[in-house]
């Protein structure tokens, strides 16, 4: 069915919310404004972050665990520590009846964390997705389901060929592990030297309600 000239500026408008909200996080990751993120998160019993490499955060207390209270772990008092996660290639869907939505975006990272065993400074290269499943509430975007699959991750003096024979993600992820409240949810995306790229987290597609696009990106 032909879209009306009302519903594709309505689209073009709820696009460019998500997108707002999606820099928007990014830019609070980069300042390390963490209190920030939870209340970007809509007030649903239902709401989760799922980060490769580490499991499912569920609900409120899940994601301030994951996002404010795991950040401020690896950054202590901030000083020397950076991170930054800009967002490339952003394919938004929005559901037909303006409820709902999907984005897919790749992200080319650096960050520098102190190391929980010795203190000192570590800086990486580390690429991943962003999946996210966004809903509107009281008429404002807000994130539902939050994926984090990761693409690679290697430090800044190592190729992440050397070290995926070492994982690196297992190493770096058990330092200091938050608690999770159930298992990863992702499909593994991990470079991986005897295997091939995911096709796990395709672009989404057009969509008129929740109902239809449910189990998208779901194992």
């Amino acid at each position: 069915m032909e879209k009306t000239h009302e519903k594709m500026v309505q689209e073009l408008w709820d696009t460019e919310q998500i997108r707002k909200l999606m820099a928007r996080y990014v830019y609070y990751s980069y300042a390390r404004l963490w209190n920030e993120v939870p209340g970007m998160f809509a007030k649903r019993d239902d709401i989760w972050v799922d980060c490769e490499g580490f499991g499912t955060f569920d609900g409120d207390a899940g994601i301030r665990r994951f996002f404010v209270d795991w950040h401020r772990s690896l950054e202590g008092d901030g000083i020397g520590t950076m991170t930054l996660h800009p967002l490339t290639t952003e394919i938004i869907e929005v559901a037909g009846n303006g409820e709902t939505a999907r984005g897919l975006w790749i992200s080319p990272g650096t960050e520098t964390k102190r190391s929980f065993k010795t203190g000192d400074l570590e800086a990486f290269w580390i690429w991943g997705l962003y999946a996210i499943d966004f809903i509107k509430e009281d008429g404002e975007w807000k994130f539902w389901h939050f994926r984090i699959p990761h693409l690679l991750l290697s430090d800044y003096h190592h190729s992440w060929v050397e070290l995926a024979k070492e994982k690196m993600t297992e190493q770096v992820a058990n330092e200091g592990r938050p608690h999770v409240d159930r298992p990863q949810q992702c499909e593994p995306t991990f470079y991986n030297i005897n295997g091939r790229p995911s096709q796990f987290y395709v672009p989404p597609r057009p969509y008129e309600t929740e109902e239809d696009l449910k189990d998208f990106w779901v194992l």
